[in-house]
């Protein structure tokens, strides 16, 4: 167990930094294009985190859900990269792989949505399943 790599333990390329470890890294890289394919967008991936945060990504005609639902994704993302790397830094484990990351996200996303005013007549099953329906 390494405390302190100076390499991305998500994928073993790279130096980590920030912008590499959330956004650039052909793990994470993943993920983004995952949420973009689940929400029907095309997008240009920006080249450092403040530029991604600061993004107002838009989905075309979609109102107040899916703008939730997108920051829904967006913390969820974040926050499962950091917990996947602590895991493999801090417990050693070897990794899960992007498709079970990318589950675990939807979960998260699906639960935090769930709870807001604007999908009170959606469980979060039903948003993780099909995100582009309850958009509709």
């Amino acid at each position: 167990m390494c405390l302190s790599p100076s390499w991305c333990v998500l994928c073993k390329e790279n130096a980590e930094n920030i912008d590499h470890l959330f956004i650039h890294c052909s793990y994470s890289l993943k993920l983004w294009w995952r949420m973009l394919g689940a929400l029907g967008v095309e997008w240009v991936i920006p080249k450092g985190c403040f530029e991604l945060l600061s993004i107002n990504l838009r989905i075309s005609g979609k109102g107040k859900r899916a703008g939730i639902l997108r920051d829904c994704l967006f913390h969820a993302i974040f926050w499962n990269i950091w917990m996947e790397r602590n895991r493999r830094i801090f417990q050693g484990h070897t990794g899960v792989r992007v498709e079970e990351l990318w589950d675990r996200i939807k979960f998260w996303a699906s639960l935090w949505a769930s709870v807001s005013g604007q999908f009170k007549d959606y469980h979060y099953s039903t948003i993780m399943r099909d995100m582009m329906a309850v958009l509709r």
